[in-house]
């Protein structure tokens, strides 16, 4: 600016000069004659319009005022949005990346199959007519061998008041009934459906007389050295079972419920290998494919287990679990997570799903939401996610400048084991409802819970952004249209030139109207996301992003357009970046 003022002062004293003497005697008697100072005057003044009329003010307001304007509108359209830099990010994120439970389910599971196998194993013979086990004498167990008889006498140490079709529930119930994981929570509030609020003295729901007799009948039951086990599954003792024994129940996973460390210790252990060629071995077999069955549909298979509390050593019940039943626990989805990840799709954002829940959930999950299976991580822990987010946050988008563009990478969660993710990620996404550390952790929170405002944070972001774009045009535009005024185009027309004065208000209005533009996007309505993942603009949002964009190129980076050297700063990624 500055250099084009110096130009514009030399231009104005050299013309001014030749005008002077425009008879070409030398004399200086020309029609246009004036004094040395009456040159210089016009010519500094010139150059000081030029100064004024150029001066960035606009310039330098365009991108804050949006900035500002736009976090505020996202808190109005229920987007906690912390700082700017956080909207200058989403405009630029190529990868989201959800956790499941939670946050494409309501995280309120509920029980939704049951599979017994204690009928099995007591055999029919050995139920009475309304479904309940008979005490019948010993000759029903000649012939079977020692697991079965251990088993057995466990399943009928259960009070009377549990039918055979509900054993392993009970046991379950028992488990659970300490622990706070969501899974948990479905199965107790399941068993207290059947067996009454008091687990430990279960209560026949059909009859309150007789409840009331078998309660008063019972015999003392009690729960100790309850264990939780992250990523397994949970473990307690039920005391006084048959009698004065005790028992140890299991419920997680196949591995936990099995009791082995890993999924290679059955070949390993010769005691676990005696496991695999009894009888039970049928049950197992059968609980597997119960399992995956249950996965699937995109239930959560869950394991019920038990074994007798003794210290023995003998072979056949040092390490015995028995496998009774298996609960399929069923995380509904949220109504709005198929939209929205279509909706993501057609803005050009890939999408992933990663947690901890076993493959076949995860890819029934994802099938029923649009993701592909490929772009699938599961049985990943809260370390795992963060390095996933790593590896894609290295994937190369294209060049610009000559450099590499690396991809951007936004994280939706809830949990505290999506914490790390979201610090790790360039945009954190945490649920309203979800924990305080996920909250923390995150840029961007979902007030209102919903999965819509997940798209909506990148849309408006993009829009805040196309409003810059917008400002920079204004301004850019403004000042190239006042420049040549400034510096007198239209004095050889007119006799008149721009004073200061008028050259400052030019520069008042060019920064006013860049407020005012930044304001508009107070008008800015949440699209309105369909079924099919389809966008309905509201408002001026999105009609002329497109021209706005392309003059914007034009103006800041013509290079881009003449050589071809990769997409300049503010270059919409959705249209020119590529995965290479």
């Amino acid at each position: 600016v500055l250099g084009l003022a110096i130009l514009t002062f030399l231009c104005w004293v050299l013309s001014l000069s030749y005008a002077g003497d425009n008879d070409g005697d030398g004399d200086g008697d020309g029609y246009m004659s004036r004094s040395k100072e009456e040159m210089y005057v016009t010519a500094l003044m010139s150059a000081i319009s030029v100064v004024v009329v150029a001066c960035p003010c606009a310039l330098g307001l365009a991108t804050p005022t949006a900035v500002m304007v736009g976090t505020g509108v996202g808190a109005v359209s229920g987007l906690l949005i912390k700082g700017g830099a956080v909207l200058e990010m989403a405009h630029h994120v190529k990868t989201v990346v959800f956790d499941k439970t939670g946050t494409l389910t309501t995280g309120r599971a509920v029980v939704g199959s049951r599979i017994e196998y204690a009928s099995r194993i007591l055999r029919e013979d050995g139920l009475a007519g309304d479904g309940r086990r008979s005490d019948n004498s010993k000759e029903e167990e000649e012939g079977l061998d020692e697991h079965t008889c251990e088993i057995r006498g466990i399943l009928k140490g259960v009070p009377t008041t549990v039918k055979t079709t509900d054993i392993a529930l009970w046991l379950a119930c028992c488990a659970e009934s300490r622990s706070e994981h969501p899974l948990a929570n479905a199965i107790v509030n399941s068993g207290r459906e059947v067996f009454g609020h008091d687990i430990l003295k279960p209560v026949v729901k059909s009859s309150s007389s007789v409840s009331k007799t078998v309660v008063s009948t019972l015999k003392e039951l009690s729960i100790s050295d309850f264990q939780v086990v992250p990523g397994s599954g949970v473990q307690c003792t039920i005391n006084g079972i048959n009698g004065t024994k005790s028992c140890i129940v299991r419920v997680g996973n196949r591995t936990w419920a099995h009791g082995l460390e890993t999924e290679d210790d059955k070949s390993n252990s010769p005691i676990k290998q005696i496991f695999l060629n009894d009888q039970h071995q049928g049950i197992c077999k059968q609980a597997d494919d119960d399992v995956h069955s249950l996965r699937s549909q995109g239930q959560i298979g869950v394991y019920v287990s038990v074994k007798n509390n003794t210290q023995e050593t003998s072979a056949f019940n040092t390490t015995q679990f028995h496998i009774i039943g298996v609960i399929g626990v069923i995380d509904p989805l949220k109504s709005e997570a198929k939209s929205t990840i279509l909706a993501l799709q057609n803005m050009g954002v890939e999408v992933w799903m990663c947690t901890g829940d076993h493959e076949a959930t995860a890819i029934a999950v994802a099938q029923k939401v649009g993701i592909d299976k490929h772009n699938v991580c599961s049985d990943v822990k809260p370390e795992g996610k963060a390095d996933l987010i790593r590896r894609l946050q290295k994937r190369r988008m294209g060049r610009s400048g000559g450099k590499d563009v690396l991809n951007k990478v936004a994280v939706v969660g809830d949990g505290i084991n999506d914490a790390v993710a979201l610090a790790q990620s360039d945009v954190g996404i945490a649920i309203g409802a979800g924990t305080e550390v996920a909250v923390e952790a995150a840029d961007i929170v979902l007030v209102r819970s919903s999965l819509h405002d997940v798209v909506v944070s990148l849309h408006l972001s993009r829009v805040v952004f196309d409003r810059i774009r917008l400002n920079f045009v204004w301004a850019m535009a403004y000042n190239l249209f006042a420049l040549p005024f400034a510096a007198g185009v239209l004095y050889p027309f007119t006799d008149w030139t721009l004073p200061p004065a008028f050259a400052g208000l030019m520069m008042a209005f060019s920064s006013v109207s860049v407020v005012t533009s930044s304001l508009m996007l107070r008008l800015y309505v949440k699209p309105i996301i369909h079924e099919d993942g389809t966008l309905d603009e509201q408002g001026c949002a999105g009609c002329s992003s497109g021209i706005i964009e392309k003059s914007y190129l034009c103006l800041s980076s013509p290079y881009h357009y003449l050589f071809g050297d990769g997409p300049m700063y503010g270059a919409s990624l959705s249209d020119e970046l590529e995965i290479v």
